[in-house]
């Protein structure tokens, strides 16, 4: 999930940290879970978030594997698995000069036993392999609402990843650290229009 979260995955990753805004302060309480992947499939195909975007911005100290204050693009990847059954995304992120700050891959899908979304990702951040894992605790038409959980170099931590459609071309990300809810990154995507096949 990551950077993209499907956003699994995470994983825009990291813009510039700002005071949390309006659009991203609905209680948790306010949003809802799916009873089932069709109901968490519906809010997705509202929310129009399948697609490949991309944002620009300059990284935080939000992930532990990413040194603050690099200029970085970023592209992310939403799509449905060809059995419909999970949200596949990945994502990288480098800088201008070509060097990838972050790359992986991540997957989402429904827990018949908990009955519960939930994620899995992993890749690597700086050269180094991290692994996460993810919980939806709330979702709309208008947005979804997770609590991811990190390990890397031996260290864990949890991040809270708000995703919002801000149009149907743009979306927003909302990243905070566990326990510093006050301190909070978001970053702006911009849908990528699809590449036109060329014909034979």
């Amino acid at each position: 999930m990551k950077r993209i979260f499907s956003c699994l995955v995470a994983f825009s990753l990291c813009g510039a940290p700002v005071v949390l805004a309006d659009h991203h302060k609905k209680e948790e309480g306010e949003l809802g879970l799916p009873t089932s992947w069709k109901n968490f499939l519906s809010f997705k195909r509202k929310q129009k978030s399948f697609g490949v975007w991309s944002n620009e911005g300059k990284t935080t100290d939000i992930w532990e594997g990413i040194p603050a204050g690099l200029d970085y693009s970023n592209t992310f990847t939403s799509q449905l698995s060809a059995d419909g059954t999970k949200i596949l995304t990945s994502h990288i992120m480098q800088t201008a000069d070509g060097t990838v700050l972050s790359t992986g891959s991540g997957m989402e899908t429904w827990d018949p036993k908990r009955k519960k979304i939930v994620s899995s990702s992993s890749g690597f951040d700086g050269g180094k392999f991290y692994s996460g894992s993810a919980e939806l605790i709330g979702v709309d038409e208008g947005e979804d609402r997770w609590k991811y959980t990190e390990s890397i170099s031996g260290k864990t931590y949890e991040v809270m990843v708000t995703w919002k459609s801000d149009g149907p071309d743009r979306r927003s990300q909302a990243l905070s650290r566990a326990g510093k809810p006050e301190k909070v990154t978001v970053n702006k995507f911009t849908r990528k229009p699809r590449v036109k096949k060329s014909k034979p």
